[in-house]
């Protein structure tokens, strides 16, 4: 582990000094953030320029005699600046204001949003070479994401991914993994990047104005920018070709029209040895958004499908075949927003349906899903303090029919089987009140409860929170404690569950000179289905800019877990992760992550007894489970920006996942009488590269 840490700084780690270069920021005045594409070149010598990169960053070498010169920085919609050459150059741009029209849906912040942890912007998402372009996997980046397995069911501060919440729009979206049970490249959310404005993630005490969740809650939002004209995007890779468009209806209204297809062959062809469990795969995804503000009230409007197929090598002691899936999944999101002189009135609604189809051995079963949410909320917005309350309904409907192995140890062709014809169904009532106050500029207070209308037999329940933060120039400091209650179902099985939390944090922040330092200490007490679990930890991370071109980020994870069962998957002491980003040169940057933890326990077999009328071994398991070795992931991107005109863009990536090749156990596997055990192993080393091409 010490060696796997050491080697990746020592080649992730550089400097590249110019002796006249000059460094610069361009940024939005309104917001400071990077402007992406920004046109900079030298008032007496037009010849030598640069664009911004995707931070907002450009570096110029520059002569002697240059360095007296000014520089001209332009960028569409925005004021053009002429300012005099330096070392080091933040400038802020100022937006052009267009008479008479609106170009940006109002969009409310979260009534919560002093309190939340942490913002993934879209330009993070297709930066970080962890999270492969998906806004669900960026979240693993940080660290209160304790996910073990390399997929997109998210785990914050020890907690079950069943507790995590996922809301896009404010909309609840349940079965958010793509490839749920691809073993070998790891899994993907169902979210399109290309209409993901950005995340906002609570990992623990959510707030209320959220319902039905017990951990944290990632919280997506759609794009809200209306563009100056239409937009092209096409992304070509290794398993990606897709095609977005961005019409401008009018100055108050933009359409959007999304498509995917994720082909197998290209990256089996590059990956062989890899991906060699794995037989086929494929996606497609079709979407269309439109989204616009009118005199009286804003909307959003998302429609989404997405059909998906794979089949890999299934091994089991009894059995060894192809597991093959199909399934399909739509939904429709709406929302609709009626402002007034002192808050707003919002509605906002979901619905989603989702079948799949699952076969191996002599078992075939279908499962299918309908879910319908609808939300009402009023915001009253004073200068001391708001308020938000409202009511949302969430029903779901799982059905489940075919057949499955009677015995668990017994899966060939010729074991038994018995049928399955099983519905769930959950209905669950809310209305909720939360009131955030300002007890000075730099100071809020925030306290909240959600209550149950007890139906279908679920328990009477009340949720409550609060929170109190300080905020300045260079420090947060965030207190949150809070009962939280969730009744869902299994996505595999639609089976009912209960689960119930209780929570206390402190996150700590400051952010001053290119360094920013982050604390955060939690405990939690929790239960699902009646078995209970606790978790408590302290959370460190530390990121600094050495200079434009050299960027490094840790954060060290400590975790204290357990659950009344024996075998508890989130039983880890420590979670180790780190980036390091270097730009050698224009529109070029190289990037390294690491991910490092201790190795999650199991319980191991230890005998088996074989079964004459089955003609299987039934597996007796070891008293105490058995901790694996850790686990340690690197990986390494490098990606570099072509810009062809100012409307044109192309952006070239290509990334390497565990780099070394580690030999990561996640299980074992047994032989026909369990008289030899072989290691399962997580992703071995994988390449991965493509392009996205804007215009």
């Amino acid at each position: 582990m010490k060696v796997v840490f050491s080697i990746w700084l020592l080649l992730s780690t550089c400097s590249l000094f110019s002796q006249h270069m000059v460094e610069g920021l361009v940024v939005d005045s309104s917001n400071k953030e990077g402007l992406i594409g920004a046109h900079i070149y030298l008032l007496k010598n037009w010849r030598k320029g640069a664009i911004t990169d995707l931070e907002g960053r450009f570096s110029l070498d520059l002569e002697m005699q240059d360095l007296n010169d000014s520089l001209i920085v332009s960028y569409v919609g925005f004021h053009e600046q002429i300012v005099p050459v330096s070392v080091n150059m933040k400038i802020e741009l100022k937006e052009m204001e267009l008479a008479g029209e609106t170009v940006v849906v109002t969009a409310k912040p979260l009534i919560a949003e002093e309190f939340k942890y942490m913002e993934i912007k879209k330009i993070d998402i297709y930066t970080n070479p962890a999270a492969k372009a998906d806004p669900i996997l960026a979240v693993n980046s940080l660290p209160s994401a304790t996910t073990t397995d390399e997929s997109a069911n998210i785990s914050l501060r020890g907690s079950s991914p069943l507790e995590t919440g996922v809301f896009l729009n404010n909309v609840p979206i349940y079965d958010a993994v793509r490839y749920s049970q691809l073993n070998g490249i790891g899994t993907f959310s169902i979210f399109n990047t290309a209409i993901i404005k950005g995340v906002t993630i609570f990992p623990g005490n959510p707030p209320l104005e959220f319902g039905n969740v017990t951990s944290g809650i990632i919280a997506m939002q759609t794009d809200d920018q209306i563009l100056d004209g239409n937009a092209n995007s096409l992304i070509l890779s290794l398993a990606n070709i897709g095609y977005s468009r961005e019409q401008k209806v009018n100055d108050k209204q933009s359409l959007k029209l999304f498509t995917n297809w994720q082909p197998s062959g290209p990256i089996k062809m590059l990956n062989e040895e890899a991906l060699e469990d794995i037989e086929s795969f494929t996606s497609n995804d079709l979407g269309l958004y439109w989204y616009g503000n009118g005199s009286k009230v804003s909307w959003k409007v998302l429609s989404y499908s997405v059909t998906e197929a794979y089949q890999f090598n299934f091994e089991h002691p009894s059995f060894a075949g192809i597991f093959d899936q199909k399934k399909q999944r739509s939904f429709l999101i709406s929302n609709l927003e009626r402002p007034f002189a002192n808050g707003s009135l919002s509605l906002n609604n979901g619905m989603s349906y989702s079948s799949g189809d699952y076969t191996y051995s002599n078992v075939a079963f279908n499962v299918k899903k309908k879910d319908f949410f609808i939300g009402a909320s009023y915001l009253i917005s004073k200068t001391k303090f708001s308020l938000k309350t409202g009511l949302s309904y969430d029903g779901r409907l799982s059905t489940v029919i075919g057949n499955f192995h009677e015995f668990g140890y017994a899966l060939d062709i010729d074991h038994p089987t018995i049928e399955f014809d099983e519905e769930a169904h959950l209905k669950v009532l809310e209305g909720y009140s939360y009131l955030k106050y300002f007890i000075s500029d730099k100071i809020a207070f925030g306290a909240g409860i959600r209550k149950n209308i007890p139906v279908d037999n679920i328990d009477n329940y009340l949720s409550n929170q609060a929170n109190i933060s300080y905020y300045d120039d260079v420090w947060t400091i965030t207190l949150g404690a809070g009962v939280y209650h969730k009744n869902g179902l299994m996505e595999n099985t639609g089976e009912p569950f209960e689960s119930e939390s209780e929570q206390k944090s402190i996150d700590i922040k400051r952010v001053q000179s290119g360094l920013e330092i982050a604390l955060s200490l939690f405990d939690k007490n929790g239960e699902i289905n009646d078995v209970k679990y606790t978790a408590s930890g302290a959370e460190f991370f530390t990121n600094y800019r050495f200079s434009s071109k050299l960027n490094a980020s840790a954060s060290f994870t400590f975790l204290d877990a357990s659950s009344e069962r024996e075998v508890y998957t989130y039983d880890l002491s420590y979670f180790i992760r780190g980036n390091i980003s270097y730009s050698p040169g224009r529109f070029w940057t190289i990037e390294s992550t690491l991910v490092a933890r201790e190795g999650t326990t199991l319980s191991e077999i230890s005998s088996a007894m074989y079964n004459n009328l089955l003609d299987a071994y039934e597996p007796s398991y070891a008293d105490q489970p058995t901790r694996l070795s850790p686990y340690s992931n690197v990986g390494l991107s490098i990606s570099k920006i072509f810009t062809i005109s100012e409307k044109m863009n192309i952006i070239t990536f290509a990334s390497l996942n565990n780099v070394f090749d580690r030999a990561n156990v996640r299980s074992f596997k047994y032989n026909y009488d369990y008289t030899r055990q072989e290691e399962s192993l997580y992703s071995q080393r994988t390449g991965y590269l493509g392009a996205v091409i804007n215009f």
